[in-house]
């Protein structure tokens, strides 16, 4: 007989110094639930909870029907140094939510999931820094405002070969809500959207483990406008032509192994492969007007990504029948070059140490709250 489970999950991701994205390299945010935060997002070959519509679709077979809410709070900071002078972006607050779901056929192996979550997404603002590449005297070249919001609807369906053994596949929208590619001269702002799918396993044996999950590369079409600010001056500033471009959301394989060493004791590992490769350059177009004397009818931005492998190590200790805590740690190569490294995608490699408490207030309901700590190189 299946069980309801609605899961409260309040995450607190804070303390990020030096990079605009707390979790990953590049604009990747793997963080997407509370549970597996704690344990350093080392949750591909335990995929216990609802969240595994994101960590490994396959483990929603042996978990009835359930719901999910969580949130992630994002506190970056960025600063640019330059002669002995510090630059710093705004600083703002990002909350990021995850609403999860997954319901199992009565008498069917068979269980069908929903995820809506966020997991690519930057903003960096240097407007108001007077950073040097933010002036305009750095012109067409210079960054001043970057932001993407783009929202994941994924859905999966789970089929159970056996009590050990479970597969699962499914499709991906993403929806591009905000793009901005600003400069001190111009702004570049859009919308779009994209498709992809994904394929995941998972196998358990007594105390073991193991399971894969991949997420195809996304390309994602984004068209809207560029419009002149006042710095042109006449007759360019207040001036508007259509632009368009394109993001390649990476291909992402995270492969897992989990141990129960004791009843109480739960350790994992985890190594995620990120093709950032598909994050090579931005082109971007322009549709011919009168701009087209600034802007041209066409720009590159070199970003020359290149893959990563990110390491995780995690626990859970189990220290009463209803509260575990959790332990964390990750090592996060970033993907860019020194050659290419720009204001709008800052680039570290990063060590996350990751802390968690998980509490069942009743049968039918958890509460779990995650901390991670990001030291930059």
């Amino acid at each position: 007989m299946s069980k309801r489970f609605f899961r409260w999950m309040i995450p607190l991701l804070g303390l990020f110094v030096g990079s605009s994205q707390a979790g990953a390299g590049g604009f990747f945010i793997p963080e997407q639930g509370t549970k597996a935060v704690g344990m350093a997002n080392a949750f591909t070959a335990i995929a216990d909870d609802v969240s595994a519509n994101w960590y490994n679709p396959a483990g929603l077979a042996f978990q009835g029907t359930s719901v999910m809410v969580s949130g992630d709070v994002l506190l970056p900071k960025n600063d640019y140094v330059s002669g002995g002078t510090t630059y710093s972006a705004r600083k703002k607050t990002f909350v990021i939510p995850q609403i999860y779901g997954n319901y199992a056929l009565p008498g069917k192996p068979i269980t069908i999931g929903i995820g809506i979550n966020a997991p690519f997404g930057l903003s960096t603002d240097w407007t108001k820094s007077n950073a040097p590449f933010s002036r305009v005297t750095a012109g067409a070249d210079s960054v001043t405002f970057s932001q993407i919001e783009a929202i994941q609807s994924n859905l999966n369906l789970t089929y159970r070969i056996s009590d050990h053994f479970a597969i699962a596949a499914g499709g991906v929208y993403y929806n591009a809500t905000k793009v901005h590619l600003d400069n001190a001269l111009l702004e570049i702002k859009g919308d779009g959207d994209g498709f992809g799918g994904n394929a995941a396993l998972i196998y358990r044996d007594g105390p073991f483990s193991f399971g894969v999950n991949y997420r195809s590369r996304v390309k994602i079409n984004i068209s809207g406008l560029v419009t002149g600010l006042a710095p042109l001056g006449a007759p360019f500033a207040g001036m508007s032509g259509g632009a368009t471009t394109s993001v390649t959301l990476p291909d992402i394989v995270m492969v897992g192994a989990a141990w129960q060493a004791t009843p109480n004791l739960l350790l994992t590992a985890q190594a995620d492969w990120t093709n950032w490769k598909t994050f090579d350059a931005i082109n971007l177009s322009f549709s011919p007007s009168l701009l087209n004397i600034v802007t041209g009818t066409s720009k590159t931005v070199p970003e020359n990504y290149s893959a990563t492998t990110t390491l995780r190590l995690g626990l859970q200790w189990a220290y009463s029948a209803t509260n575990r805590v959790r332990l964390g740690y990750v090592y996060d190569p970033t993907p860019t070059s020194p050659l290419y490294v720009s204001p709008r995608l800052p680039g570290n490699d990063r060590q996350l140490f990751t802390a968690g408490w998980g509490m069942d207030v009743r049968p039918n309901m958890t509460i779990d709250l995650a901390y991670a700590y990001v030291l930059l190189k």
